[in-house]
């Protein structure tokens, strides 16, 4: 054989080796794409998995604060006021007819619905004792407090005449630490603000 024919020899099977190892190449590549394309699906189903965790755990815990709210409102809703008249006097019976005590119970407001001189109101002076307590420290499960008051007029004189109807204002706190107000007017309760000291 000449010298010639076993360079082309030679040239043929490096040609053929290098198309070999190309399309080695080719088919590893190939195969490394559609692993690393496996990989990338199972990544997203893994996170989109992650995400409906997420997702049903966020749902569960906003469900269970709104059930935690839902049940205190239930109980607040249950602090009941009745008004009376006792010689001149309002007279704001607040009762817990909750399960639970409440604490921190204060009257903040007497007023007057209907037109007339009513413009204030402040505790029946001619009494002491209970009935001129405006703020009771707890209230257990179906107690009450009675607070005797006067409407006063704009100068804060006492007005002896009553209205045909008066609403308070009330704050108390639930035994969770909610703050709620209550008005007797027939609203709803209503979270409110603790006291600033």
């Amino acid at each position: 054989m000449k010298e010639s024919d076993w360079i082309a020899l030679v040239s043929v099977v490096v040609s053929l080796t290098a198309a070999g190892i190309s399309i080695w190449q080719a088919r590893t590549a190939g195969a490394s794409a559609k692993a690393a394309k496996e990989q990338a699906e199972a990544a997203v189903r893994a996170n989109e998995l992650t995400q409906q965790q997420m997702d049903r755990e966020e749902a569960r815990a906003q469900q269970a604060a709104a059930d935690a709210e839902a049940a205190a409102l239930l109980e607040a809703e249950k602090v009941h006021l009745r008004f009376s008249s006792n010689g001149g006097s309002v007279v704001v019976e607040i009762t817990n007819n909750g399960v639970a005590p409440i604490t921190e119970v204060e009257l903040l407001k007497v007023e007057a619905l209907d037109e007339g001189p009513w413009a204030g109101w402040t505790v029946n002076r001619n009494m002491s004792g209970p009935m001129v307590q405006t703020k009771r420290s707890i209230l257990r499960s179906h107690e009450d407090m009675e607070v005797a008051t006067w409407l006063l007029d704009r100068d804060g004189q006492r007005v002896p005449q009553l209205p045909r109807s008066v609403r308070a204002l009330v704050r108390f706190r639930d035994q969770d630490g909610q703050w709620w107000q209550v008005t007797g007017g027939g609203e709803p309760p209503v979270p409110a603000d603790p006291p600033t000291t």
